[in-house]
């Protein structure tokens, strides 16, 4: 008997490996986990991020456009009142951009007028005090804040540094300044300043109508009546001369000059404007803008704090809104 042996059938199946192995998945990158957490710190810091790019391209753009940095600075005091104003945004442009920088000299022959006044007003670096918030162009933060006034003159080195003088301060913008020298003195001691060969009475008694200038800087002087007309400034040389050619400077509501008037701890004595001192001149300035700037910090706090607080509020509105669908009871049964 041949016993056959029996043969044993398999069925093979072949299975697909893409069936069986479940779908690769990529991990997000950081940039995508970063850019859909709904965590409250990485929301946060999204927000942060798109006010600093926001302000940065601005930033840029006003470079590119005015030439210099920065492009804007804001007024702090009352110097150049009522021309600008504390509080006010000036846009700052390049010292010879939309025309040549003219002083007030020049712009009373040629008739160019800015702010009010004959000639150019000028952002400049205090005897071109640099620190490093300086060179980085963020003179707000530098130890000595750039000034902000008109450009009267130009000296050239060894010439006489010229005092100017506005009695009346802001409320009157001289349309001319007259040369006055020291002629004599008063009762009181005061000098009398008067012009070309008057030289006063001696022991002059100044009047009601004279103009007294009382200054610990300049002494005390005495404008006689006939030299007063209610809207003419006055020059006089201070006796000094400078080393170097610059800029005589001016609020338009100081009574003097900057040179030899303005003294600043980090600087000393303020002299004549090197025009590598200047960062640029004044273009527009726009009211009160300029008072957020000047209350950063606390402008900062606020707008973290409103921003914690927004965040907090679409947190809890979404806790809410997920808390209002309720499970519904084992064995409960609708009601017909």
């Amino acid at each position: 008997m041949v016993n056959v042996q029996g043969i044993q059938h398999y069925t093979i199946n072949q299975v697909d490996p893409m069936a069986d192995t479940p779908p690769s998945r990529d991990s997000p990158s950081i940039i995508e986990q970063f850019r859909t957490s709904d965590h409250w710190a990485v929301s946060l810091a999204r927000d942060l991020i798109w006010v600093v790019c926001v302000v940065g391209g601005i930033a840029l753009a006003l470079y590119l456009i005015c030439g210099t940095w920065p492009a804007v600075v804001t007024i702090e005091s009352g110097s150049m009142i009522p021309h600008m104003n504390i509080g006010d945004l000036v846009i700052v442009v390049e010292k010879d951009r939309l025309g040549n920088l003219q002083t007030w000299d020049q712009g009373k022959a040629s008739g160019y007028q800015k702010f009010g006044d004959y000639g150019d007003v000028i952002i400049y670096r205090p005897n071109g005090y640099t620190d490093f918030w300086a060179q980085v162009g963020l003179l707000p933060l530098s130890g000595q804040h750039p000034i902000i006034h008109r450009a009267m003159t130009w000296t050239e080195a060894g010439e006489q540094v010229p005092q100017y003088i506005n009695v009346y301060k802001g409320s009157v913008t001289p349309t001319a300044y007259l040369p006055l020298a020291a002629a004599g003195t008063t009762v009181k001691g005061y000098t009398i300043l008067a012009a070309g060969n008057d030289t006063g009475a001696a022991n002059y008694t100044a009047g009601d109508s004279d103009i007294t200038i009382t200054s610990t800087a300049f002494g005390n002087y005495v404008i006689p009546e006939r030299y007063v007309d209610g809207k003419t400034g006055y020059i006089r040389d201070m006796g000094i001369t400078t080393d170097h050619g610059g800029y005589i400077t001016k609020g338009d509501n100081n009574n003097f000059s900057d040179q030899g008037s303005l003294f600043y701890t980090n600087t000393g004595k303020i002299e004549p404007v090197k025009k590598e001192w200047v960062v640029g001149k004044a273009l527009i300035a726009i009211p009160y803008v300029g008072l957020l700037p000047l209350n950063i910090v606390p402008v900062i706090v606020i707008v973290l704090i409103l921003m914690g607080l927004h965040e907090l509020y679409l947190r809890r509105k979404e806790a809410a809104g997920s808390g209002d669908a309720k499970p519904a009871k084992k064995g409960s049964k609708k009601k017909r």
